[in-house]
């Protein structure tokens, strides 16, 4: 490979190492005009972005590129302070981005739940991530970097980001030992420049981590969003709890996902940092957050998004008969009020055939769907199936006002081992309305799990029996994921 003569280099050998094609290789090139005007300019910015992309030590990059390394490092540092002055402030911060032009960065879902007819509060997502590094032998250093919470060393880059990706600013890096509520504190305090970009009713979208901020940030006139804890002496979020978490779910994932971005295009960040490239560690990030939204992709409305947002309204107030009747009836312990079956492809004549549609629809987005065939190959390699149950007994459900016909109703139950631990499992109760083809014809559902009464989607673990019966059966083939991993470890008797 020429490096010398880079741009003449295969389309794709470019790409694999540099990470972009040549024509956004050349737009740099173009938008910062002082990377050709200094000595070997473009090297520099292929080993910069080549660093960025692999993750490779300078060494490594200095005999590929066949220069010497300190004069590989010269390069890097001059380029990355080029592209620090002249590229990122004009792809990165509050100060490129207006008002007018942060509003235009939304989508149907969240700004239907949580914004006005008039879209003039803007809606940003703001998080944490994590870097992390080695241990170090400076233990001053070596204690603000390690956290008890990963049990790891790292150092924490804070991101503000639009619901469609779109990164608005990234600040830190912070200590390992800081919390999301102190950095918003901070970050937000009086006089602070956020706190002027930022106006009054202007909506923030967090995590629970972020709940020490959340009387702060509405003393300063903004409406912080998260989801809910429990309650002291619960085991299980109330139904409004439960709707209002998922609300925030739903709009949340975007900061996640923009996270993962990160580690996926930039392999730097996805390992451990070497210490003696620290002190441009979050220079190299802020670069990286202004290629993504200089070259990056925006995400976009759901196909779905006006019948999920309008399905969120509906339900949104609706409260969870089944789940009190269940509770009410002590239903998870009897066992006499339920008849086993197998849950084959003929069985169950009740329960309506569902689309892939009906599916995203039923739990509001695609991740429960997701998960469901993880818990499917969870039962089916070890337990051969799922135990599923249909209530032999009569029950009056005009007593509990639940939804559907009083009559042509059947109530099933099954039972779900929880991912997280080996020993819990979860009820999963369905009521379904005889005869009634599509979505609509189940009517209520709950489960035992923490977010189980929910109204406004489902949990993993209804999805799961819903996927199921409804679709996954009636299909040709249905195979569990990562099936090659069953035999590489070793298993005692008890479990095989």
């Amino acid at each position: 490979m020429d490096f010398e003569n880079i741009l003449e280099m295969d389309d794709r050998v470019f790409e694999y190492w540099i990470g972009f094609t040549k024509e956004k290789f050349n737009s740099i090139l173009e938008e910062v005009p002082r990377i050709n005007e200094t000595r070997k300019g473009c090297l520099g910015l292929a080993a910069l972005l080549m660093k960025m992309r692999t993750g490779d030590s300078d060494e490594r990059i200095a005999t590929l590129v066949q220069v010497p390394r300190r004069t590989l490092e010269n390069s890097i540092d001059k380029i990355r302070e080029i592209l620090l002055q002249d590229f990122v402030p004009q792809n990165l911060g509050i100060y490129q981005l207006t008002r007018e032009q942060l509003l235009e960065h939304k989508l149907t879902i969240p700004h239907g739940i949580f914004g006005n007819e008039n879209n003039t509060n803007a809606l940003v997502i703001c998080d944490g991530t994590y870097i992390y590094i080695n241990k170090s032998s400076n233990y001053m250093f070596q204690k603000q970097s390690y956290s008890l919470h990963k049990y790891r060393n790292l150092l924490k880059p804070f991101m503000i980001v639009a619901c469609d990706g779109y990164i608005v600013d990234c600040f830190g890096p912070y200590k390992a030992t800081t919390s999301d509520a102190e950095i918003m504190t901070n970050l937000f305090s009086e006089g602070s420049a956020l706190r002027s970009y930022f106006r009054e009713n202007d909506i923030f979208i967090l995590d629970r981590g972020f709940r020490d901020s959340i009387s702060f940030l509405e003393g300063c006139g903004y409406k912080p969003y998260m989801p809910e804890s429990l309650r002291e002496g619960e085991h299980q979020l109330t139904t409004a709890q439960a709707n209002r978490s998922r609300c925030v779910t739903i709009c949340r994932w975007v900061v996640e996902a923009v996270n993962g971005h990160f580690k996926r295009d930039f392999k730097l960040f996805r390992q451990e940092y070497f210490h003696r490239s620290l002190p441009h560690m979050m220079q190299n990030f802020q670069i990286a957050a202004a290629l993504l939204n200089r070259f990056g992709v925006r995400f976009v409305d759901n196909i779905y998004a006006t019948e999920i947002l309008e399905i969120i309204r509906q339900q949104m107030n609706l409260e969870n008969n089944l789940a009190n009747m269940v509770e009410a009836q002590n239903m998870n312990r009897r066992t006499s009020y339920f008849q086993s079956i197998t849950a084959d492809r003929n069985n169950i004549l009740y329960f309506p055939i569902l689309e892939m549609r009906d599916l995203i629809l039923f739990a509001l987005g695609t991740y429960q769907i997701r998960q469901a065939r993880s818990y499917y190959g969870e039962h089916v390699r070890f337990h051969g199936g799922y135990r599923i149950e249909v209530c032999s007994e009569q029950f009056h459900s005009s007593e509990y006002d639940l939804r559907g016909s009083t009559n042509g109703t059947t109530l099933i139950r099954g039972r779900i081992k929880s991912r997280h631990v080996t020993r819990r499992q979860y009820y999963v109760y369905i009521l379904l309305e005889n005869n009634i083809p599509g979505r609509t014809g189940i009517t209520e559902y709950c489960c035992s799990c923490l977010v189980g009464r929910r109204t406004v989607g489902c949990c993993a673990h209804v999805m799961t029996l819903v996927w199921y019966l409804g679709w996954a059966r009636h299909q040709q083939h249905i195979s569990a994921p990562a099936e090659f991993l069953d035999g590489v470890i070793v298993r005692e008797d008890d479990e095989e």
